[in-house]
């Protein structure tokens, strides 16, 4: 992982509390485009809600990791490194 600037620490950070606000249990966490996310949805038929939110695409990997690993949400099969946004499937 990249050495961050405090900056890039407290961006993230902020960006983290706002996802743990709306994540619970059986959640699904992911990084994609969301016109290409949501073809894939629509394809497979998914009807379970979906919730965006807006990153550099240098951050999601962090973001998504980080969820991952220290709060043991599942990470979404459509997910894709240095993606636009930060996605959650309830």
């Amino acid at each position: 992982m990249p050495v961050l600037s405090p900056q890039q620490v407290t961006e993230i950070n902020s960006l983290i509390a706002e996802i743990e606000k709306s994540i619970g249990p059986k959640c699904e966490i992911g990084a994609h485009n969301k016109s290409a996310l949501m073809g894939l949805l629509k394809a497979n038929k998914e009807t379970r809600s979906l919730k965006w939110f807006t990153c550099k695409s240098e951050y999601s990997d962090a973001i998504v990791s980080y969820f991952v690993k220290e709060k043991g949400v599942a990470k979404n099969r459509f997910h894709k490194n240095n993606q636009p946004s930060v996605f959650i499937l309830k």
